[in-house]
């Protein structure tokens, strides 16, 4: 396992102090229209939304830290060296058909993992990927605000895993119900308490999620996020200084969306 350093370079380091800040590049709404009515089909167009959100949060300030990437390519994240240990409980939500972070975090520091997704199909190959190590389970359920039914949109077939509470799925056709849960009735149900690892990527609904949680109140130590461009990089940064108002550093990013943040 070797140290890396973040995907870009506002704030990289592993070991220096102070940080960098760059200025924001913005892009002028006329100009997202324009660029929006002319590309076809949706899928150009939110290529070009993703690509205006990544130009946008590019520049965004990130502290200072030892850092190392667990997992693929594809699904790694980059995490603190120096405090994930075997006592920790990790809770992974979005575990998609990557599971390598997961297992990452087990393999390297003892950890116990929980994964969630409400795409069946995963399951069985988060299984078959742990090799039916104990110390992680899969539980196929949605993350919500509130527990009680939330509707999915997108498909559950073994092509196109992907599927969103709010409308941010690959494949729009085709909706379904599963049951939605807190974070916090989940940690009732699995006698979990406290939580030292979140990692959230909810398609979009981490925007609605986020702002449920008390981070400090669940134990958690390290927070892992993805924003989704399904809201315009402000609303995205105006949630990043909030997660830091209630004390938390970032000191990490990669691919300008999936964002590490450790508790001051």
């Amino acid at each position: 396992m070797a140290l890396e350093h973040q995907d870009r370079a506002p704030g990289v380091g592993s070991s220096g102090r102070g940080e960098r800040r760059s200025t924001p590049r913005t892009t002028s709404p006329v100009t997202v229209r324009k660029y929006l009515a002319l590309a076809r089909p949706a899928k150009v167009r939110n290529a070009v939304r993703r690509r205006v959100f990544e130009r946008e949060m590019a520049a965004i300030t990130v502290d200072p830290y030892q850092i190392v990437h667990l997992g693929t390519a594809y699904g790694g994240w980059y995490v603190p060296n120096d405090l994930i240990d075997d006592g920790w409980m990790c809770y992974c939500v979005g575990a998609g058909h990557d599971v390598s972070f997961d297992l990452a975090l087990i393999s390297e520091y003892g950890a116990r993992v929980r994964a969630f997704d409400p795409f069946e199909f995963y399951e069985s190959e988060a299984l078959t990927a742990a090799h039916g190590d104990p110390r992680f389970s899969f539980h196929c359920v949605a993350i919500a605000t509130q527990d009680g039914p939330l509707e999915m949109v997108g498909r559950q077939d073994e092509e196109r895993g992907n599927v969103s509470a709010v409308g941010h799925a690959d494949d729009k056709r085709g909706s379904f119900v599963l049951p939605g849960r807190t974070v916090t009735s989940l940690m009732t149900e699995l006698g979990d308490n406290p939580v030292q690892l979140l990692k959230l990527d909810l398609e979009g609904l981490e925007y609605d999620v986020v702002p449920s949680l008390d981070l400090r109140a669940i134990g958690v130590q390290v927070f892992l996020v993805q924003l989704h461009h399904n809201r315009t990089a402000r609303v995205a940064r105006r949630l990043i200084d909030d997660i830091r108002r209630s004390g938390y550093r970032l000191v990490a990013t990669k691919y300008s969306s999936k964002l590490t943040f450790v508790s001051e």
